[in-house]
């Protein structure tokens, strides 16, 4: 998702427009820096334990309790 950012803000006209100005050696240069960038950044989040914000949000809409499982818990903690 990063990288993805990096090259909309990179080579979109209406933002830094660099299509034209970077050659193809410029290029690969500014892929694998941006690379190391995410590689170093995400082993720092990793040893900080800290979640991304993709990871936040998946988590959030895959662990919610539905409704139906936080009836079916209860109805079934009457009965017995």
């Amino acid at each position: 998702m990063a990288q993805s950012v990096v090259w909309a803000v990179v080579f979109t006209p209406y933002l830094l427009d660099l299509s034209r100005t970077l050659s193809t050696t410029t290029t690969a240069l500014l892929a694998v820096a941006t690379w190391l960038a995410i590689v170093l950044l995400a082993e720092w989040m990793r040893q900080s334990g800290y979640r991304g914000p993709f990871e936040i949000l998946i988590r959030r809409f895959t662990y919610q309790p539905s409704k139906t499982a936080a009836t079916r818990s209860r109805n079934s903690g009457s009965l017995a």
